[in-house]
């Protein structure tokens, strides 16, 4: 089963919730290490120029097909320079590109 971005925060949430309950002291609130990069990296864009194939996938309307073109266009043009050229692969056109334009950043290109 995989689970999507949107079904990840919920879920976090869910965890948060139940945790913050069971915990009874102030210190015990400070969230580990592991947890804490995980949640900071559900709620910032992700990075096209180093995006995993399975962090693709968790972008709405993003699929593995799609995900795999993605890299592959990666690969081929050594990272993306602008968000726009989204709009040059396959399956990704404009109300596409407008549900993933926040979701997503350009980090350096490898």
């Amino acid at each position: 089963m995989t689970l999507y971005r949107s079904d990840k925060l919920v879920l976090m949430g869910v965890m948060a919730l139940a945790l913050a309950s069971a915990l009874a002291t102030r210190a015990a609130f400070a969230p580990e290490p592991q947890i804490s990069q995980f949640l900071t990296r559900l709620s910032e864009p992700l990075d096209l120029n180093s995006a995993t194939l399975d962090e693709l996938i968790d972008l709405p309307g993003i699929g593995p097909v799609l995900a795999q073109r993605i890299i592959e266009y990666r690969e081929k043009h050594g990272g993306f320079k602008t968000l726009e050229e989204l709009l040059e692969i396959r399956g990704i056109g404009p109300k596409r590109f407008e549900q993933l334009k926040g979701r997503v950043r350009l980090g350096p290109t490898r």
